[in-house]
């Protein structure tokens, strides 16, 4: 029956599915911390959509799993670039309407699901036999995954592909409603086809520039002026600000955590010995009380170890410490629920909830649904003609009869979370059990058609303390910024830094900062704007230095070592004008010599004692001599007469005189020319699709709140 080995064999398929096992935590604070806090649940957003905690620890793991020797720290990132793809192309498929059908899903799972490449599933002709996967899961579904963790894990893997391959659907139709349309003309192509199949054949000699610049002497200032001034449209100066920091860290002493250590034992055993574990909670921690129950597999794995040794109400875990965290924790609940509920629904909307279908009120709601309870809380038999004549969920009361399928536990949404009169996995509700209970839907008459899989559920009460600096270490920081300022006040920028940099301080040199930036690369702090609207204040002077103190109270010093104000950079475009200046004259000598003595190209390989180098073959496709892209000399040799010496051509590496021999195409029948039109189409598709995801991407707003 378990097809789990025969999954993870087809590796290269990894891409198709994310193991959804178990929330795997490795023992980070801030991890433990964001689980089990409602609000913290979010790691990001995309143009206002979340990215939730569970979605961005899945991916991690799954790339952690397959890519065990890469780091973390870049497995993170591709996660979150992963995940921020999918939002983006989601996102714009949806403005457009695009949506996925139940024909498209069983055509993906058919074509591109990894349960396709299962030989297994596949009939004779290698195509797969959708009876036999079907069958597959209507089995899986009976066996219970307590007994086998194999099971267990192919569950989960055929949830994750419920769950992605409509998502991935959607892009591909956007994807491909883009494309639609988006070909290379027979003209480009054609183009393209003889770029690739037209050659020439030419003797060329190369002269770098290294050897000729050797004849000149430094370029004048005055030839930098002269051409500047007839260029001077391409020369304005900008006005810019050039910074330089110093990061002074706020770090606890060795005293505040001493007095931390003996402030977290003492609330250890307050905590301990309490009833009170909500208050404790709620006054004690960073983070609010959770009163929320969870499976052991969807705890932190720290806390799954912990159950296994000590699971009864009271026990302990911690305190452990994490850099300068503490995390304590204690099993405040535990009971039995059923993890899988099968249920129908009668749902009374009003003009305040979602998808309201009429102006009822919701008072007036709320009576009408007592109203029903009552009915068929006396009278059960009622229930299913009520859902058909009552019920404001039409399309699922004349579809289902009120039915919501099974509902397990862990998959419960906010919509059953918000429950305010009816506990919908308790043991208590026993087949043929109604209830009352509100949403954001309405009021719901809840009845209970049947229960399965009974599993214990734990409550946890989180403390979560940081260490801080207090404020006597906070005063001899300060005191110790002002004497280095103190010292450093009239000093040059380099002598700054230096001392700085001897102090053992975190230093950033020299920051080019234009005004109308947000954010200044490397400092990425909430004082960015801040600092940079300081520099271009009007009464700023080069040598300024200012204080600045982040929320978690660090300090950054700022030294403006630079003002330059709107001209002409001419020292900042030096670098650029004196190399292009001397191949000005370089052009102009070469092509005296040549002009004047009437030089042939072995005239030329004997004056600079260079080699000809003989019969070389070039096309316009690549462009490339000698593993170097050379366009000005591809296009001399097909436009220069044949046996002629050309012109000194000035190219990337040094000067070129080349002598066309020979031109040549090895064009071959039409048929050949018809998967060039394919290979250009595809080659402009893949670099429109390459461009539109950097745009979007760019274009979107996203918060990464990982750092947070």
């Amino acid at each position: 029956m378990s097809f789990l080995e025969k999954i993870r064999k087809n590796t290269w398929l990894v891409l198709f599915f994310i193991s959804i096992s178990l929330l795997f935590f490795i023992l980070d604070p801030n991890i433990l911390l964001k689980f089990f806090t409602k609000n913290s649940s979010v790691i990001g957003k995309v143009n206002r959509e979340n990215i939730s905690l569970k979605e961005y620890l899945d991916c991690f793991q799954f790339l952690k799993h397959f890519r065990e020797n890469v780091p973390d720290h870049y497995l993170k990132n591709d996660a979150w670039k992963l995940l921020i793809h999918e939002k983006v192309l989601n996102q714009q498929a949806k403005k457009l309407g695009i949506q996925s059908t139940k024909e498209d899903f069983w055509k993906a799972i058919e074509k591109q699901s990894i349960y396709s490449k299962i030989i297994d599933f596949q009939d004779e002709e290698g195509k797969m036999n959708m009876e036999k996967f079907k069958l597959y899961l209507k089995n899986l579904e009976k066996i219970s995954s307590n007994s086998n963790p194999q099971i267990e894990e192919e569950k989960n893997i055929w949830a994750y592909e419920k769950n992605s391959i409509p998502k991935k659907i959607v892009s591909r139709k956007y994807v491909e409603m883009l494309m639609y349309g988006l070909n290379t003309s027979f003209i480009e192509a054609l183009l393209n086809y003889r770029d690739k199949n037209s050659f020439s054949i030419i003797d060329y000699i190369f002269i770098p520039y290294s050897e000729i610049e050797k004849k000149y002497d430094l370029i004048k200032n005055y030839e930098i002026y002269d051409f500047i001034k007839k260029n001077k449209f391409l020369y304005k100066k900008e006005n810019l600000r050039n910074l330089s920091f110093i990061f002074f860290r706020s770090f606890p002493s060795l005293d505040d955590e001493k007095n931390m250590d003996l402030k977290i034992k003492k609330l250890f055993n307050k905590f301990k010995n309490s009833n009170h574990n909500s208050i404790i909670v709620s006054n004690q921690s960073e983070k609010p009380f959770d009163s929320s129950f969870y499976l052991k597999k969807n705890l932190p794995i720290v806390l799954q170890y912990f159950l296994e040794k000590k699971n009864h109400v009271g026990d302990m875990f911690g305190p452990i410490k994490e850099n300068n965290t503490y995390i304590m924790a204690k099993l405040s609940g535990k009971k039995m629920i059923y993890n899988s509920v099968l249920s129908s629904h009668i749902l009374i909307s009003h003009k305040n909830s979602i998808r309201f279908s009429n102006n009822r009120t919701k008072k007036k709601a709320e009576n009408m649904a007592k109203t029903i309870y009552d009915i068929v809380v006396k009278n059960p038999k009622k229930f299913d003609s009520l859902v058909m004549e009552k019920s404001d969920d039409v399309i699922n009361a004349k579809k289902n009869k009120g039915n919501l399928g099974w509902i397990k536990y862990e998959e419960q949404n906010d919509t059953f979370k918000e429950k305010k009169y009816f506990d919908f996995f308790s043991l208590k509700n026993k087949k043929g059990t109604i209830g009352l209970t509100e949403t954001k839907f309405g009021y719901h008459i809840i009845r209970i058609d049947a229960t399965k899989d009974i599993k214990p559920v734990y409550q946890f009460s989180i403390i979560i303390k940081t260490l801080t600096p207090s404020k006597k270490t906070e005063e001899i920081l300060y005191q110790e910024i002002l004497k280095f300022m103190k010292e450093n006040k009239n000093s040059s920028l380099n002598t700054f830094i230096n001392n700085a940099r001897r102090k053992r301080y975190e230093t950033i040199f020299l920051k080019e900062i234009k005004n109308y930036q947000w954010n200044i690369q490397d400092l990425n702090t909430e004082l960015d704007k801040e600092i940079i609207n300081w520099s271009y204040e009007k009464n700023r002077k080069k040598g300024d230095i200012k204080i600045f103190q982040t929320t978690n109270k660090d300090y950054i010093m700022v030294f403006l070592s630079k003002i330059q104000k709107r001209g002409y950079p001419i020292e900042k475009i030096k670098n650029y004008l004196i190399p292009f200046l001397i191949n000005i004259k370089i052009n102009r000598y070469l092509s005296n010599i040549v002009r004047s003595k009437h030089l042939d190209l072995e005239k030329i390989a004997f004056l600079f004692s260079k080699k000809i180098n003989k019969s070389y073959k070039i096309n316009f496709h690549k462009n490339m001599i000698d593993n170097f892209k050379e366009p000005k000399v591809v296009g001399c040799a097909f436009s220069s007469k044949l046996y002629e010496t050309s012109k000194p051509i000035l190219g990337e590496k040094g000067v070129f005189f080349i002598r066309t021999l020979k031109r040549f195409n090895t064009y071959k029948k039409r048929s050949y020319f018809s998967s060039e039109i394919e290979s250009s189409n595809n080659n402009l598709r893949k670099n429109i699709l390459e461009k539109i995801g950097n745009v979007l991407i760019e274009k979107s707003n996203i918060k990464d709140y990982r750092k947070n």
